[in-house]
């Protein structure tokens, strides 16, 4: 299993990284989720940096807005593809999405074929066992969210687009057990449990 978790995908630094990781995007079969963005503003995402770069790729890309499908009528959409896109916005409406489409009991059927996991912003947060973070997220919180679970992939949390006058408030609300801050340009690689912080390594524990 192959998480590429970041804190902005469109962050040009990242972008790069990604290509790297990827060994390119030419011919890549991309699935992108951007429900995340329409918790923040329906269609909001149309005008984010992070679909206009979608665009920009030579890929083929599949579109996926998760509230046009219901039950689990999106997952042979999602099987096959290299890469597997959750766009940022709110991660607490994209987690119902996924739970509504039943996303989360095959992602990790799915990944285990060998589809790559791309979370940016919200698509990372979702990754570990709880959205507690998103209910105290700094200036952007998103109330209630911390009563649904996330996917469980990982077993550790990430607060993205940090930035170092966070973290005394940081340290005072999270709970958990592992918490990685990271700046936009960062990210974090998981490959078959292995973790590899890409950036400066900061960790907060509850």
């Amino acid at each position: 299993m192959k998480l590429f978790l970041a804190s902005e995908v469109k962050n040009p630094q990242t972008t790069k990284k990604l290509e790297e990781y990827m060994g390119g995007f030419k011919r890549k079969k991309i699935a992108y989720i951007p429900t995340a963005g329409n918790g923040e503003g329906w269609g909001s995402w149309k005008s984010g940096g992070s679909w206009k770069l979608v665009q920009k790729l030579d890929a083929e890309i599949t579109l996926l807005q998760l509230e046009n499908y219901w039950d689990k009528d999106v997952i042979n959409k999602l099987e096959g593809k290299d890469v597997i896109w959750f766009a940022g916005g709110q991660a607490g409406y994209l987690m119902y999405w996924i739970r509504r489409t039943q996303i989360d009991k095959h992602i990790k059927r799915i990944l285990n074929n060998g589809t790559l996991f791309l979370g940016s912003s919200a698509g990372s947060m979702i990754t570990g066992k709880t959205l507690d973070v998103t209910g105290w997220y700094i200036k952007e919180n998103e109330y209630g969210a911390n009563v649904i679970p996330g996917l469980g992939l990982v077993d550790f949390d990430i607060y993205p687009h940090y930035q170092e006058s966070f973290l005394n408030e940081i340290k005072s609300h999270y709970k958990g057990n592992k918490l990685y801050l990271l700046k936009n340009g960062e990210e974090i690689i998981v490959e078959d449990q292995k973790i590899t912080v890409i950036g400066e390594e900061r960790i907060v524990t509850g």
